[in-house]
């Protein structure tokens, strides 16, 4: 096995996890992600441009594709996000859904009080997609000198985060 097929194996695994009760955050120093199958709804962000309330709203409405009325606060982002399963245009729903986060140390670095309720919500909304059938995460990429400064930032906001470079490790 190559380590790319490792690295896909820790990542189905933790998908797997995902879509029962395990951590919805992975982080990685990848900033490729392997193949997750034809199943997954996969949208790639970059942490630089989601530092604010502001851009983080605007980015996740542009990647994926909030509806025209979105109104750019905590409830309408909710519900948006809990809409991201909705079927493409052949009438495929997914079977998960991956927002990846590059250069997540800069993610809402400077709001701190939106990041925490953001880190929040990832657990509602991988539960409520859980309850639908579908696996829902958040996949954090930075570099090897960041991972520890985003992981406490993580779990200063209470929410656990599994490694994905060696899934399995906290």
């Amino acid at each position: 096995m190559t380590a790319h097929d490792d690295s896909g194996t820790h990542f189905r695994r933790f998908l797997d996890a995902a879509g029962h009760h395990g951590p919805a955050v992975g982080l990685t120093v990848s900033a490729d992600l392997p193949d997750l199958g034809p199943d997954t709804r996969l949208r790639t962000i970059s942490g630089t441009a989601a530092t604010t309330t502001g851009t983080m709203y605007s980015t996740f409405a542009r990647v994926w594709d909030f509806p025209d009325h979105f109104g750019r606060n905590r409830d309408a982002f909710d519900d948006c996000m809990r809409d991201l399963d909705a079927p493409d245009a052949d009438g495929r729903t997914p079977a998960a859904i991956v927002t990846h986060i590059t250069q997540a140390h800069r993610l809402l670095d400077e709001d701190d009080a939106t990041f925490t309720w953001f880190a929040d919500s990832i657990g509602f909304y991988r539960d409520h997609y859980r309850d639908v059938g579908r696996t829902f995460v958040l996949i954090l990429s930075t570099s090897a000198s960041r991972v520890s400064a985003v992981r406490a930032r993580w779990d200063r906001a209470g929410v656990p985060v599994a490694g994905l470079d060696n899934f399995g490790e906290r």
